[in-house]
């Protein structure tokens, strides 16, 4: 019975639009805490690895956008402040 609720976890992310970064970190813990337990099937365990790849990739890809989004602010040898990209 777990293992259709991974299935049906599957196929409901795979139907919506990206979930939010802060949702993806708690699934993420969520799917290593059953990792964890040791009791769950194989099979079961190899659908939830697979899922949390595939959510590590999407957060590590909102990573690299934000940090490419964030300005860095650097001092300047006369005490002035300039911002770069970072």
């Amino acid at each position: 019975m777990a293992e259709n609720n991974v299935n049906e976890k599957n196929e409901s992310n795979q139907g919506e639009k990206k979930l939010d970064f802060e949702t993806n970190i708690k699934r993420l813990e969520e799917i290593a805490s059953k990792l964890e337990s040791g009791d769950i099937s194989l099979d079961e365990s190899l659908k939830l690895f697979e899922e949390g790849i595939e959510i590590l990739k999407e957060c590590n890809t909102e990573i690299d956008n934000a940090e490419q989004r964030v300005n860095v602010l650097l001092s300047e040898k006369d005490g002035t402040v300039r911002e770069e990209t970072f």
